[in-house]
This record gives structure tokens, C-alpha cells and sequence, in this order.
């Protein structure tokens, strides 16, 4: 995979506010079964603020093939630097944004991307409140977001991103996913092979187990972490 057709396709929460893709940095972890997506699931621990300048963003998603349309839970200081907001986002061609939530570095953020059987895809969505959200008087909270794309094709690619712009760095230390599943649709075991770093970056992936029920494999893992360029 070369690394424009990845910042093309991670363009889309920098892009719809004005901001140039050549100012855009990203990092990810790739699940690349080959095949359609059903369902991906991922805790994500909101890191720590950034201490320098410009714009960063951390999320869970998916993809389809050609990198055109990604779905995606968000966390971001785009909409004020110094702090972090969470919302839904997908794009493009339907586009949509959910209104923003205040969220803080250890708050827990749990997205569950699935496909139903009438063809839309839903981002069901909960915060866990950590130690900082408490004391900021933050409660957790749910949500969900629900849309068909039929003109995106199948999603076949998982993705963890950290994405920078505007002179951002990755200087807020490491990122952990946890409970992390993606369920496939292949008879094949493809959970110890099919993944990939783009571009080459620090990390860890701890667990790793596959289970095939039907015509779906599931790959559940305990944790990844992005630990840093």
C-alpha cells in the first residue's frame, strides 16, 4: 500500500474544515482480511493532551478498498487545541459529522462498528469515564450513529490512526486499543498475518485468537499498542 493512497484516505477530518492534505502526517495499524467486513469493535483510552501546536487525532474505523470512504469514532482537538472532543464521522459520499463530546485523557471509549442485515452499518458508542472526567464533572455516556453507503463498496479494512496537521506531532505519548475484534467474511484464518503498519512506527500487539462460525472469522485481540514514531 503506498503511503498517499493512505493520507488520501484518512483526508477526510482535515480536509472538510479547509486544511491542505500535504500539511498531514498519519500513522496506522492495518486488519487486512482481503474481504468484507462485518464487524470491528475497539476500547480506545484517550491519550494525553498534546503539550505542542497544531491539530491531532486518534480513532478507530473502517475502510473500503480503495481508500474513498472511511467510517470512523474520532477524538480530536481540532475544534480547540488544548483539549480533546469525540465524535462520529464518516466520508465521503454520504458525508456526516456527529455533534462533538467533551472527553479526557484515561476516559474509555468503546466503538462497535457492525453491518445489519438490511445493509446499514452502525457505530454503537460508549464513554467510560476515567479520572479526569470525573473531576471535570463529565458523566459517561452512549450513542450510535446509523447509515447505509451503498456507494462505497464493502469495507474490508480495519484501521487504528493517529493523524496530525498544521505542524502536529505525535507528542502525546502511546495509544492503547483494547478488546479489539474484527470479524470477517472468510472461512480463512488470516489473524496472525494480515496486518500492517503504515508507515513504519513503534508498537505492540498482545493476544491474538480466531474462531470461525459459519462463514465469518472473528480475530479478537487483547491489545494494540501504538507506542510511537
Amino acid at each position: 500500500m503506498k503511503f498517499l493512497d493512505f493520507l488520501l484516505s484518512l483526508s477526510c477530518i482535515y480536509m472538510l474544515q479547509g486544511i491542505a492534505l500535504a500539511q498531514n502526517s498519519a500513522n496506522a495499524f492495518w486488519f487486512l482480511p482481503g474481504v468484507p467486513i462485518t464487524k470491528f469493535s475497539a476500547t480506545m483510552v484517550v491519550p494525553s493532551v498534546s503539550p505542542g501546536s497544531g491539530y491531532h487525532a486518534v480513532w478507530p474505523g473502517l475502510e473500503n478498498s480503495g481508500g474513498s470512504f472511511v467510517y470512523q469514532s474520532v477524538v480530536s482537538d481540532s475544534k480547540g487545541v488544548g483539549s480533546w472532543k469525540f465524535w462520529v464521522e464518516y466520508c465521503c459520499n454520504p458525508d456526516y459529522k456527529a455533534t462533538a463530546v467533551n472527553v479526557y485523557p484515561g476516559d474509555a471509549i468503546t466503538s462497535v462498528f457492525s453491518l445489519g442485515s438490511d445493509g446499514f452499518w452502525t457505530d454503537a458508542w460508549s464513554i467510560v469515564r476515567g479520572p479526569a472526567g470525573v473531576a471535570a464533572g463529565a458523566s459517561s455516556t452512549s450513542g450510535s450513529s446509523s447509515n447505509a453507503f451503498p456507494n462505497a463498496g464493502d469495507l474490508t479494512r480495519a484501521v487504528l490512526a493517529i493523524e496530525t496537521a498544521k505542524a502536529g506531532t505525535w507528542d502525546f505519548g502511546q495509544v492503547s486499543f483494547t478488546n479489539i475484534a474484527v470479524s470477517a467474511s472468510t472461512t480463512n484464518g488470516w489473524c496472525s498475518t494480515s496486518y500492517a503498519v503504515t508507515p513504519t512506527f513503534s508498537y505492540s500487539v498482545s493476544g491474538g485468537t480466531q474462531q470461525t462460525v459459519g462463514g465469518t472469522t472473528t480475530c479478537t485481540y487483547n491489545q494494540v499498542l501504538l507506542k510511537g514514531p
